[in-house]
């Protein structure tokens, strides 16, 4: 779907009863051109006949942290200690809010669970969401609070070098929050989970009785501990070089210590395994094909949310059902478009756009 029909699909959900012209006053188009989107939307299969009754297509749901991204870019070499010129950027981020923004970007229907601060940055954030037709309808907005917020301080090749999370709202998002929830969360094709939620929260996730895939992204080494005694529940994990070694106990330090870890986690129960190693690319492993993938040279600008932007792309050959290795590559090729660009989530992502820079890249 377009931007604009997105945008339309969202205001259709929230009053199924709401008149083309009301549409045409809100988003600041006419009539006739609502008309046209609405057309389109019909025939895509998403609205069914008269009365805006919507179809409700599979979807994927995502559960974890969405934050302010505060970033600092340095213009020339960093020196600790030391005032560095540059320039700062303010946007919307957090591991589970952008994973959820590239899948919605991706055409496929997507709810995100979150909590917010009842404040502007919160407010903003779900407007944002809203408008990629993203619904947050069932995130915990807490009065009061602040939403998180997440420092960090790139060098002049785009790569971080330091960062600060205050998160602690996360720690709000209690079990009995998600069990009002479970038909909506059970109802997924795919449920993404993130560690920034708390390790009660994501037991309780792990605990339901479903045949919903659910993929884990550790986030960091350290919130990955959280996940290490239930590791073997998941379905797909996607881990660093250094998160693997803390979740397997095995050292990685050749393509052979690579495939004893995998086989680690393929003995505790996980289906599909993705080890991202940086420059180097990514190693993946199910029982019926593993290998590496090397990454192709390119020049990041910005590197946040590449990782992010790595997991909605398996996400999406998953809820396709392709192949362990098209997802590898599916998902290095939404990496790449992502670190090409400044912004944390790049409005380049797209079905066609990831498949041709695989094609460019020669994956």
């Amino acid at each position: 779907m377009t931007e604009r029909e997105r945008e339309i699909l969202h205001l259709i959900r929230e009053n199924p009863m709401i008149s083309q012209e009301e549409i045409a006053k809100k988003i600041g188009i006419t009539r006739t051109s609502v008309a046209v989107h609405i057309s389109n939307i019909m025939k895509k299969g998403i609205i069914l006949g008269k009365g805006y009754i919507i179809n409700e297509s599979p979807y994927i749901m995502v559960i974890g942290g969405t934050n302010v991204d505060i970033q600092g870019f340095s213009r020339s070499e960093l020196r600790a200690h030391d005032s560095n010129p540059g320039y700062v950027g303010v946007s919307f981020g957090g591991v589970g809010k952008n994973i959820a923004e590239n899948i919605a970007r991706l055409d496929i229907n997507t709810k995100f669970i979150t909590v917010f601060g009842n404040d502007l940055y919160g407010e903003k954030i779900k407007d944002h969401l809203n408008k990629l037709d993203i619904d947050v309808s069932d995130s915990l907005i807490l009065e009061n609070e602040e939403t998180s917020i997440y420092l960090s301080i790139l060098d002049s090749n785009g790569e971080m070098n330091v960062a600060i999370s205050s998160m602690e709202i996360f720690k709000k998002l209690k079990p009995e929050y998600l069990k009002a929830r479970n038909k909506k969360i059970e109802g997924a094709e795919i449920i993404i989970v993130d560690t920034n939620l708390e390790k009660e929260a994501i037991n309780y996730i792990m605990g339901y009785n479903t045949k919903t895939k659910i993929m884990l992204d550790t986030v960091s080494t350290k919130k990955s501990e959280k996940v290490k005694d239930i590791i073997g529940k998941f379905h797909t994990i996607k881990p660093n070089k250094i998160e693997a070694e803390l979740l397997s106990g095995i050292k990685i330090n050749s393509d052979s210590d690579l495939d004893r870890a995998g086989k680690f986690f393929l003995e505790a129960g996980i289906k599909n395994i993705f080890i991202t190693l940086g420059s180097d690319g990514v190693y993946y492993i199910n029982d019926k094909k593993k290998g590496i993938i090397k990454n192709p040279k390119v020049t990041p600008v910005n590197v946040t949310g590449g990782g992010d932007a790595f997991v909605a792309g398996i996400a999406h050959a998953e809820f396709m059902g392709k192949d362990i290795d098209e997802a590898a590559k599916f998902g290095i090729g939404a990496s790449i478009l992502t670190i090409l660009d400044e912004n944390t989530i790049s409005d380049k992502i797209s079905v066609e756009n990831i498949e041709n820079k695989i094609k460019e890249m020669k994956l």
